[in-house]
């Protein structure tokens, strides 16, 4: 055979083995990327612990209880709720809002219950579960003196927020604010008091409850219409869209809504009520013909207004 010939066909046996090897790693690579919903639901329950991240510095919602050093407030009563279902002990894990969404997708915890907004980025990179267990919008804490009227007044003034908020951005581009982004709910209220910012960028739930306390409600008030609502999800990794630990902790939504447990710990936490929990309660009642209009629980074909 001439040299060319073995040549050229050791090059075309050699790219046809290449070719062979190249489709086995990548099948190989799909096999073990697939979801471990078995496997992570299999293993809560094998730690006998269900993990979940909360606020730990937001009144009513999650906070730190520095008598008894316990995290207590609305989401880690749900978070109870869940490891009860699962019948394993609960491990909450305080989280600051820049860090929370690392937590759940390196698997430093199993969920977040942390008053995580549902927004198109985040669907990217979490599970987030449907329905939405409650909802939020953007508001401003600011020194009655300042006399801040409509979200126009801010342009070029200094105004604290946190890192991590999704709405950070969009405020800043539309009304021209000057942000200064701190870690942490603890940090931004200082830096209010402080008089290093004009004003506090953050949920307008957690401003009803900070000012709910005299030493804020005495020189402070939520002076703006809020911005940017938008619904809370019970976060998972991204491994686990579609699977068992979101088919539960669905279902568990879709019952605390129904039922009116959500609008009952509304009152136990002295949360002011809002009209979101009240139409997702009717909602979920709501009946058609006999059954119900959003099902049993939530699925790919549940009305949007269920959600």
């Amino acid at each position: 055979m001439p040299p060319e010939l073995f040549s050229h066909g050791l090059i075309r046996r050699t790219t046809r083995v290449c070719s062979q090897l190249l489709g086995w790693l990548l099948g190989l690579g799909m096999l073990l990327a697939q979801p471990t919903w078995a496997d992570t639901l299999d293993n809560i329950k094998a730690r006998g612990v269900l993990r979940v991240g909360v606020k730990k510095d937001v009144p009513l919602w999650g906070m730190l209880d520095p008598a008894s050093g316990e995290i207590k407030g609305f989401e880690p009563d749900l978070a109870r709720l869940v490891a009860a279902e699962l019948g394993v002990k609960l491990q909450l894990v305080g989280v600051q809002t820049s860090e929370r969404a690392e937590a759940v997708i390196t698997g430093r915890v199993d969920m977040l219950i942390a008053t995580l907004s549902d927004t198109p980025e985040r669907r990217k990179s979490m599970t987030l579960v449907l329905p939405h267990y409650y909802s939020s919008g953007v508001n401003l804490l600011a020194r009655k003196a300042e006399g801040f009227k409509n979200w126009n007044d801010l342009r070029n003034r200094r105004v604290c927020g946190r890192r991590g908020a999704f709405y950070n951005r969009l405020v800043t581009v539309t009304y021209g604010i000057d942000l200064i982004a701190l870690y942490g709910n603890e940090l931004t209220a200082a830096a209010l008091r402080d008089g290093r910012c004009s004003a506090l960028l953050h949920d307008d739930i957690a401003i009803v409850a900070m000012l709910q306390s005299t030493s804020w409600a005495r020189d402070f008030e939520m002076p703006m219409p809020t911005l940017y609502n938008v619904p809370w999800s019970i976060a998972l990794a991204p491994s686990e869209r579609g699977g068992a630990l979101e088919n539960i902790v669905s279902r568990l939504v879709v019952g605390w809504h129904r039922s009116g447990l959500l609008r009952d710990m509304e009152t136990q936490w002295g949360v002011p009520p809002t009209a979101y929990l009240k139409d997702k309660h009717d909602t979920w009642r709501r009946k058609l013909n006999g059954e119900w209009f959003c099902g049993a629980t939530s699925t790919s074909s549940t009305p949007l207004e269920c959600l």
